[in-house]
């Protein structure tokens, strides 16, 4: 049986959105849940932190959906963070060395607070 992957945008801060991951991320739902981040990134919210306490899987077609989605946002001038990561996902990017190039933090919360943009509202011109 295949098990969806839902992707949420559960708060926005100005430039920062927080979306929530549930399900596997795996083959079957990569492309969708690239999808879905770049979405969420190209609308006005360039810098993604991404809750995902609810994988509770990530294979190499995942770990390979994360890393185009960290290059995809640094092009797009924007940044990408994994937050409350389980443990079996975070030995997967410990082996892999991608938790070397991909910000990860303990919590949501503790993303947000550690943002460089934290404070910004829009990128209205200054003057």
């Amino acid at each position: 049986m295949v098990k969806d992957l839902d992707v949420d945008v559960t708060d926005v801060s100005g430039p920062i959105a927080v979306l929530t991951v549930k399900g596997e991320l795996n083959l079957y739902t990569s492309g969708g849940f690239r999808t879905a981040v770049r979405g969420a990134g190209g609308d006005g919210h360039p810098h993604l932190i991404l809750d995902v306490s609810g994988v509770p899987f990530c294979d190499s077609s995942g770990l390979s959906a994360l890393i185009m989605l960290h290059r995809w946002a640094g092009e797009a001038g924007g940044s990408f963070t994994l937050a409350a990561v389980p443990d079996r996902m975070a030995r997967l990017l410990q082996m892999s060395g991608v938790d070397q190039t991909i910000p990860i933090q303990p919590t949501v919360r503790e993303a947000l607070e550690r943002h460089p943009h934290r404070g910004d509202r829009t990128s209205a011109p200054q003057g």
